[in-house]
């Protein structure tokens, strides 16, 4: 991504919205782990409230962060990143990976 907006900066104001191929929810995020993995990586849908006060603010994070990471997760819970673009495509020529497909070619990343 980087390579190909540094070779063709956008114009001002150009907005990408850099995706995967498919919007998943927290169990189709867990399936892909796992088949990349080929282990069972399980995903517990914990209530937003509960994980600001019993995670995130124990995290050692700072304030800023999280109150960013609050919000995204805010807006994953409201579905207001629920959509798939063409943009890595139109951008690089080449389809956006699944995560199944980056976990699989770095897997020592996921040890």
């Amino acid at each position: 991504m980087v390579a190909a907006l540094l070779l063709n900066p956008p114009k001002a104001g150009q907005v990408y919205e850099l995706t995967g191929p498919q919007a998943l929810d927290i169990k189709g995020l867990a399936e892909q782990y796992s088949r990349a993995l080929g282990r069972t990586i399980s995903a517990e849908d914990i209530p937003y409230d509960d994980w600001v006060h019993q995670y995130l603010r124990n995290s050692g994070l700072s304030d800023l962060v999280q109150q960013h990471l609050a919000t995204v997760a805010r807006l994953h819970r409201e579905n207001r990143y629920d959509r798939s673009t063409h943009d890595v495509e139109q951008l690089t020529g080449q389809p956006p990976q699944t995560i199944e497909q980056y976990v699989a070619s770095h897997p020592d990343l996921f040890a």
